[in-house]
This record gives structure tokens, sequence and C-alpha cells, in this order.
């Protein structure tokens, strides 16, 4: 492909050199520049790319795509635009050839939810013979391979890459988390969504946003690039005081599904039970009801289920069949997951990093009416530290007993986490301070009584604990198990050593 072919969705690019330059390939890493290898510098949060175009260049890369203009002695093509992230991705689509044209998208923004919603739209565009792939937090779903996620939302030059394997796969559509992150930073500039949810709005993320405002208007970049574009159906949670902030923007659109709980929504949960398996709901839609079988429990998963009904209904599926396929639909890893149980109690792992998540999850199992709650949770290092005792408060309302943990301590001290953490417990709240996380678990296993349920929060279905820069493999669910296990085959020795004497 010439640098000509890939430079027209640009925004009045300026370039030096020979446009009939031939380009191979995309890079936004100088590690990956070559002969070939269209370079294109993006500025970091913490890094600037500017700062490796000579690398590049070193390297042999054919051509560089910068914000700023060449100097005198430049000896490749240069192409000088306002914005490289907004070139990368306009660049990127060229190159795979417009997957995301051939490919129904929807997409799911929220600070909670957002992989529980799009698991559930790829079953009910799956069960409706509309093979989708999925892009998320857990994995990237290409239409039969799947691999491990790197980010929630990956940089505009992957998206489009995974997007072109789907269509190759034979995936007709996509169901993508859309991080604030990734709306920031335009990494899905240019995708045409013909369905977008939004779950809910709390704190996360103030540390590369600043505040919830800023946070928020992230977030409506999504809406906000459907409106202008005058495509696609806006699923909005109405109970959500977020979620109604953005109804008010976009109601002009005449596009926009709320849904809830409440009684001015368009699709309405109502007299819902829940069990230890599942959940069963009634559900009001524009005037009809439909009984709703999920097997997923919790208030927020009755959320995310209508958001995902919503989501399907927006892209053409017929409402009543999407209500059937729900009762199919797959535990999502790590999300509310049952992992095993001993018998007499029972023992779930989920995602909960967040104060609000924790609650929620915490409220969910309350419902189930255990005789005790055993929290196991921690604070990830290198975030904001400003949730870590709200995270803690969270805990201690919803838990009989609380041991609090390392979660990814990253580059901090995990002592020093656990300490911002612990002011958040009320006085005379019980808990325990223990920092190896699998010694943690053992505790809340090793003290738990018939009747109680352990949560283990904040990791859910990563199989790694990241300490000073390495990752290790942890992953809460086996180590669960494999705890239990270990306390089955103690208590077994016991009961036949009595039994001798």
């Amino acid at each position: 492909m010439k640098l000509r072919d890939l430079i027209p969705p640009l925004d009045h690019p300026v370039v030096s050199g020979s446009l009939d330059t031939e380009v191979t390939a995309l890079a936004y890493d100088s590690r990956k520049a070559g002969p070939g290898v269209a370079f294109v510098a993006l500025r970091g949060a913490t890094v600037d790319g500017h700062q490796f175009i000579q690398s590049a260049i070193n390297a042999g890369a054919a051509c560089i795509i910068a914000e700023q203009a060449p100097g005198a002695d430049c000896i490749v093509p240069w192409v000088h635009v306002k914005q490289s992230r907004i070139a990368l991705a306009r660049m990127a689509a060229v190159m795979f050839g417009s997957p995301a044209t051939k490919l129904a998208l929807a997409g799911v923004t929220g600070t909670n939810g957002k992989s529980t919603v799009v698991a559930l739209v790829r079953h009910l565009l799956n069960s409706a013979q509309r093979r989708c792939g999925l892009i998320g937090t857990i994995s990237y779903d290409l239409g039969g391979d799947e691999v491990p996620a790197t980010h929630t939302t990956p940089e505009s030059l992957e998206i489009q890459q995974l997007l072109a394997q789907m269509v190759d796969n034979g995936c007709r559509a996509c169901a993508m988390e859309v991080s604030s992150h990734a709306l920031h930073q335009h990494r899905v500039e240019g995708l045409q969504f013909g369905a977008a949810a939004f779950t809910q709005l709390t704190q996360d993320h103030l540390d590369y946003h600043g505040n919830m405002e800023a946070y928020f208007e992230a977030k409506a970049l999504l809406f906000q690039s459907m409106a202008d574009a005058g495509t696609g159906q806006m699923v909005i949670n109405g109970d959500d005081a977020w979620g109604r902030k953005l109804i008010m923007r976009f109601e002009n659109t005449g596009r926009i599904t709320r849904y809830g709980f409440g009684v001015h929504n368009d699709f309405r949960a109502v007299n819902v039970r829940y069990e230890l398996n599942g959940t069963t709901f009634e559900l009001e839609a524009r005037g009809r009801t439909f009984l709703v079988r999920l097997p997923l429990i919790g208030d927020f998963n009755v959320y995310n289920a209508l958001a995902a009904l919503g989501i399907a209904h927006g892209m053409g599926l017929n409402l009543r069949e999407s209500v059937t396929s729900l009762q199919r639909a797959p535990q999502v890893p790590g999300r509310m997951e049952r992992v095993t149980d001993r018998g007499n109690f029972h023992v779930y792992v989920d995602y909960a990093h967040t104060p609000d998540a924790l609650d929620n999850v915490l409220r969910t199992l309350r419902g189930l009416r255990p005789n005790r709650i055993i929290t196991v949770f921690g604070c990830g290092g290198d975030r904001d530290r400003t949730k870590r005792p709200k995270m803690a408060a969270a805990a201690a309302a919803g838990s009989e007993i609380c041991v609090i943990t390392s979660d990814n301590p990253r580059n901090e001290d995990p002592q020093r986490i656990i300490q911002d953490a612990r002011v958040g417990f009320p006085r005379g709240k019980k808990y325990v301070e223990i920092v190896d996380r699998k010694a943690a678990i053992r505790a809340a296993l090793e003290g738990a009584r018939p009747g109680d349920i352990v949560l283990i929060a904040g990791k859910g279905h990563e199989d790694y604990q990241e300490v000073k820069g390495v990752r290790t493999p942890f992953d809460d669910r086996k180590v669960a198990r494999n705890l239990i296990h270990q306390i089955k085959e103690r208590e077994r020795e016991r009961e036949a050593l009595e039994d001798e004497q």
C-alpha cells in the first residue's frame, strides 16, 4: 500500500517526501519500526512517542506520522497531523480494509458491568445466528479463536486488526467494551455503533480523569459520536443520576432506550426474585411483559441483562427470542462466579474493585440470607488512592468479617496500600490484615462456618498478581479451590484419626 492511499481520511495533513512510499504496516511503538513500517508518534499520559522518532528512523521506518513538523535534515517521508491518535485510527481502518463497516457494532461503557453486558450481548447475537466477536476486559473473541485481553479497549491499531480477524472468521457483529481511556484517547475513532449502552458511573480512574465530571464527559463521547453520525440506539440506565444526565443531553435524538427498575424506563424489571443459582423477573417493555430467567444473581445483573436486551432489540433482534435465550446465558468469568463450596458454606469470586461495585455485590450476597459474610479484598497500586478507604467502608458495611490484603500492588508498597484503606473501617469493626493474598484467602476459608459466604473480591478473572512490574501466576478461583481441597483433606484425616481413637 502506498502512503498516498493511507492519508485521504486525515484532516489536512502536511506531507513532505514521496507519497509513493510503500507502507506495509503501522506501528506506534518504535521497537516495532522497520522497513515498510509507518511510525505514528503518540502522546501518552507518561511517555511521548515523539521522543522516539529518531529511534524509529534509525530502525528503518518507511515514514513518520507526528504532531510536530519535520526538521530540515529529515531523511524519510513525514506526515504532519493535528492529532496523531485520530490519524492512527483512520489509517489503521484503511490498512485493514475498513472491517468495522462489515460488522454490526455494539458498544458498552460505564464504570461497572461492561464485561457482563458484552458477554450477554454476544450470547444473544450468537443465539440469533448472528456470529458475534467480542473485545473486552476478560478476552478477545475473534469468532471462534479466543485470546487473552491486553486492555479493556486496545489501541485503535489493534482494534482494527481484531475486527478484520472477526470478519475473516465469518463474524457479522462485535460486542465491545468501550473504556473512558479509550474514548478520551480516540481509540474508537471512526467506529459507528449500531447500539451502545451506558451502565452507570461511580468513582474510578480519577487518577487519570481528575474528577467525576471529566470522567463522565469521557464516557459521553461515545454517545456524542452516535448523535453526530445520526445512527445507533442509545441504551441508558435511567435509574443512574449520570445516566439521566446523558438522557437529557441526547433525548432530542429520539433514539434512547431507558432501562432500570423505575417506572419511567422503557425496559423495566419488576417482581424480581433471587436464588443461589439465578434470578427471575418480569420485563415490562413498551407495553409488553416477559418472564425473564437469568442464571446470574444480583440487582446489578438484572441491570446488565436489561442493558443487553436493550442493545439486542436496538440491533434488530426479536425481543421474545432474546428473553428466551437469556436463560441459557453462560457464567461470566470472575463476575459473581460461584467457585465451589465445602458443603456447608459458599465461596464467590468477583471483580469488584470500586466501592460501588463492592457494595452492590455484598448487598446481593446479603439477599441470599447467609449466616455471615467474610470478605477478602484489597486495593490496586498506582491507582486512585482516594477510593481505598471507601473500599474498606463498603466491605465493613456489608460483611461481618473483613480480611484486607494485596490486590495488584504494582509499584507501591502493599503495606502502605493497606494503611491507606484501613482508615475507612469504622471504630470497633472486626478486620484482619494479611499482606499475602493466598494466606488471606486461606484465613477466610478456614474461619468460615456452616451457612457463611466467603467473597473474594477485586481480581475476578485475572490469573496473575503484579508486584514491582513483575506478573506472577495467581488466580483467586484456582487458589480457593486448592485451599478448599486442602482443608477437606485435613478434615478427613482428622476424622479418620478420631475414628481410630
